[in-house]
C-alpha cells in the first residue's frame, strides 16, 4: 500500500514540476518511484513469501514503518541539504534491509530468493554511493 502511494506521489510530483524541473525534484521523483515504491513492493512481497516463518502483522508493519520513515528522512535530508538527516535515514534504511535479508534465511533455493537478495544488495550498495555523492556535491 505504501509502495503504491509512493509511486502515485512520485507521479504527482513529476506532473507538478514538469514545466520547471529541478535537480532535486527529478531526483525525488526517481527515488519515490524506484526505492520507496517499486523496491518496497518487491522487497515486501519477497519477504512475505520467501520467509520460512510466518511474519506477524505487527512485525511487518514495523518494518514497513521504519523503511518508509527512513525514505522520508533520505528525501528530506537530501532536498534540504541536512546531511545529518540523510545519514539517519541511510542508517535506518540499511538496518531495515539487513533485517529483511536475514528474514529469508532458509528459503528454498531458486531464482526468487536470489533475485530478492540481489535487489537488497543493490539497494544496500547504492546507499553509501548516494551518501558520498551528496557529501561531495556540498
Amino acid at each position: 500500500m505504501a509502495g503504491a502511494a509512493a509511486i502515485v506521489i512520485g507521479g504527482i510530483l513529476a506532473a507538478a514540476t514538469a514545466h520547471n524541473p529541478t535537480e532535486h525534484g527529478t531526483w525525488s521523483v526517481a527515488y519515490l518511484v524506484l526505492v520507496a515504491g517499486a523496491c518496497q513492493f518487491a522487497i515486501g512481497l519477497g519477504y512475505a513469501t520467501l520467509s520460512q516463518q510466518p511474519q506477524s502483522p505487527r512485525r511487518a508493519l514495523g518494518l514497513a514503518a521504519v523503511f518508509n520513515a527512513a525514505n522520508v528522512a533520505v528525501i528530506v535530508g537530501t532536498v534540504t541539504g541536512q546531511t545529518w538527516l540523510l545519514g539517519i535515514g541511510a542508517v535506518a534504511l540499511t538496518l531495515t534491509l539487513l533485517v529483511m535479508l536475514v528474514g529469508i534465511r532458509g528459503a528454498e533455493p531458486g531464482p526468487m530468493p536470489r533475485l530478492y537478495r540481489l535487489l537488497i544488495v543493490l539497494l544496500a550498495v547504492s546507499i553509501p554511493i548516494g551518501l558520498v555523492l551528496q557529501t561531495v556535491r556540498k
